[in-house]
């Protein structure tokens, strides 16, 4: 679609720095977004953007350390994007959703739910069974499981040992040192929830999508990072 261009455009607030590789993949896929869907070429038809770069303490590969340390300084980061200007926001880690509604109601702006927005896209492309790949909060805590059964979609869930390796995966991405035997890794843990009957298999947390790609696999993956950008663009662009 082109982009009418005469038309200002809503800025998008990113909170980010969980991690801050994770983010900066993000801000490059909102880049490649606006050019491939919008036909973005020049600097004023890209949208305005704000990144805060959160390093979030109480908070590691595994994901909760310290909760209640957490959640202060997620309500302090969005309502420091809010007070910058931004019209919404979007967040670059799917587990800290286990405190969007605390993180919504400090604001009066929208934050787009990267987990609804996931599940919605999961639930119109007609899967009815996902594989779930994401940190451990993220599967002991059920932040995924929770919204995919609200749209009656199975989850199936990485055993302990695959949730250990899961972590360790999250870890080199964050350190940078991810490479081919990680996504070897991956690999095999995607072709186990297939033969378990996954239909699909959801990339929930934003390092994995760093370490495999669909390039990589013939099971089709949900990238939490692709759908949510796409979802802030269409609010930006409409």
């Amino acid at each position: 679609m082109h982009y009418n261009k005469t038309r200002n455009k809503k800025t998008i607030g990113i909170l980010g720095g969980m991690g801050p590789l994770a983010s900066a993949n993000l801000y490059h896929v909102i880049i490649k977004t606006a050019q491939t869907l919008y036909h973005a070429e020049q600097d004023t038809d890209f949208p305005p953007m704000f990144i805060y770069n959160l390093p979030l303490f109480g908070f590691d590969e595994t994901g909760f350390v310290n909760p209640a340390l957490v959640r202060h300084q997620l309500i302090a980061g969005v309502k420091k994007l809010e007070s910058a200007g931004s019209d919404c926001i979007i967040i670059a880690c799917n587990t800290v959703h286990h405190f969007y509604q605390d993180m919504q109601q400090a604001i009066t702006i929208p934050i787009i739910s990267m987990i609804e927005e996931t599940a919605k896209t999961v639930k119109e492309k007609g899967y009815t069974v996902v594989g779930l790949l994401s940190s451990e909060s993220t599967k002991t805590l059920g932040i995924y499981s929770k919204t995919l059964n609200h749209y009656d979609i199975k989850t199936l869930s990485v055993t302990t040992p695959q949730q250990q390796l899961l972590n360790k995966i999250i870890l080199h991405v964050m350190s940078g040192v991810h490479g081919a035997n990680d996504k070897k890794l991956l690999t095999q843990i995607i072709d186990s929830l297939h033969t378990q009957g996954a239909q699909s298999i959801i990339l929930g947390c934003t390092e994995l999508p760093l370490a495999i790609s669909q390039m990589d696999v013939y099971t089709t993956l949900f990238n939490s990072i692709e759908i949510i950008v796409q979802s802030a663009l269409r609010y930006v662009y409409k």
